[in-house]
């Protein structure tokens, strides 16, 4: 069994939690996040940092970084990779606008329901918010990913279902 660090930006309290539990609340996370709800690790470390101090200044606390040790090979049966793809594209922002949103347009296809255990892609652009919105508001659909790749992004793994965690073998963290 090989092991991967992976890393998750957060405040020192809730870094704090998964250390001493060892266990992820997957509904703990954002409902329209990019790849739907669930508990989010990148393999950039800086990326990770960037987050956590992002949340600790909403949060009025310490940042800190999660690192966790997970067995992606056993993995890959549960995951679904996107690649920097049109599909990729539409996936966030049905994603991040809802079922409401979803209706209106062709391309059909979320995680709102956690139908993808584990996901795996490059994370969106910061313009997604303002775009989603815009989107949504017009009740358009994406038709190039420009507006929200930037290929300098790294990826992210997102885990949506509390079973999929089991990859997860360990947690630690540090305040940064």
């Amino acid at each position: 069994m090989s092991l991967t660090t992976l890393f998750h930006g957060t405040d020192d309290c809730s870094a704090r939690e998964l250390y001493d539990t060892q266990t992820v609340d997957v509904t703990r996370g954002i409902k329209h996040a990019d790849f739907g709800q669930g508990f989010y690790l990148t393999d950039d470390f800086e990326r990770a940092v960037q987050w956590a101090r992002h949340k600790a200044v909403v949060r009025c606390r310490k940042a800190a970084v999660v690192s966790a040790e997970v067995d992606l090979d056993a993995a890959k049966e549960f995951m679904e990779q996107f690649d920097d793809d049109i599909r990729w594209g539409r996936f966030i922002i049905n994603n991040r606008n809802g079922i409401q949103y979803i209706k209106k347009v062709p391309f059909k296809e979320h995680n709102l329901d956690a139908r993808y255990s584990i996901t795996y892609g490059r994370i969106a652009d910061i313009d997604v918010l303002d775009i989603s919105k815009e989107l949504n508001k017009s009740g358009m659909m994406l038709m190039e990913i420009d507006r929200i790749l930037n290929r300098r992004f790294p990826f992210q793994y997102a885990f949506h279902t509390n079973e999929s965690t089991r990859f997860i073998r360990k947690i630690t963290y540090q305040i940064i």
